[in-house]
């Protein structure tokens, strides 16, 4: 009788050892969570976002003040899944090198700014999947009758590119007798295309092909400089739920719950369809 009543004790003691346990490991999660940046973006009701304001189709401030692209309308869908309203994203404009701070200081919870994913650069910072397939290709002005990359190298010409070390590198590895422009901004390196400082400009191909379509005294040589790359979302580093939840919103955008959104805003500022939900269902339907 002892011994089964000292084994219900024990058992009656380890199970209350367990659920005070459990109960604290719960309340640690919960304690995270809130304190995660994800949980403070849900109790602050609003998203930041860090984006560029001179970088069109992407970023840009257009004729009546207000900033619009496509990295703006993804945001707002963003913040439309995550919030319930695509009001409540706050922006926050950088020039190219201000991506990277206003991210990891906290000052911005997210980075959509028309941003490639390299290796070096997840080292500063946390990217989900691509949002939009990507690359980098040079326009030239037409009336430089230029129609091939051996073309355009040589030191009669000058190339526009932005201050970052990828398009620096680029440019002396491909076109090394180019003489070379560095500017903060992409409507700066366009300005200067479009007054003939410069002769070329080197970007991603959507931007490119944007300003393009909208300037016939420009071109786009058909060599791209590099494969398809992606521009994704990136983030401060180390926060698992804040990349976990952003990474599953971008999936859902390209094959899932959100592809018809996805699929509107993209026409709105490419003019085509996105590519296909899935390689066995390319039409999009509810």
């Amino acid at each position: 009788m002892k011994t089964i009543l000292h084994r219900v004790c024990r058992f009656l003691f380890l199970a209350a050892s367990f659920a005070g346990a459990s109960t604290l490991v719960m309340g640690s999660a919960t304690a995270q969570s809130a304190d995660s940046t994800l949980g403070q973006i849900i109790k602050r009701d609003k998203l930041i976002v860090a984006t560029f304001n001179t970088a069109p189709p992407f970023g840009y401030t257009d004729e009546k003040g207000e900033l619009v692209g496509f990295d703006i309308d993804v945001a707002r869908l963003i913040g439309k899944s995550l919030l319930g309203d695509e009001k409540k994203v706050e922006f926050m404009p950088v020039a190219s090198e201000g991506r990277w701070p206003a991210v990891i200081s906290g000052r911005a919870d997210i980075g959509l700014a028309s941003t490639t994913v390299y290796p070096d650069r997840a080292l500063r910072v946390a990217f989900t999947r691509p949002y939009i397939d990507s690359g980098m290709s040079i326009a030239v002005r037409r009336d430089i009758n230029v129609n091939s990359l051996e073309e355009l190298n040589s030191d009669k010409f000058t190339l526009a590119n932005l201050s970052n070390p990828q398009m620096a590198e680029r440019a002396q590895r491909l076109l090394p007798n180019l003489k070379v422009l560095t500017f903060d901004t992409p409507s700066s390196q366009f300005l200067a295309m479009k007054s003939g400082q410069a002769q070329a400009m080197q970007m991603d191909t959507p931007v490119l092909d944007w300003y393009a379509a909208n300037n016939e005294e420009m071109m786009v040589l058909p060599e791209p400089l590099t494969v398809t790359a992606g521009n994704a979302v990136f983030m401060k580093p180390g926060d698992f739920e804040l990349w976990l939840w952003m990474d599953t919103m971008v999936q859902e955008m390209l094959t899932g719950s959100r592809y018809n959104e996805y699929s509107e805003i993209y026409r709105k500022w490419f003019g085509r369809n996105p590519p296909p939900q899935r390689f066995y269902h390319s039409k999009a339907t509810d």
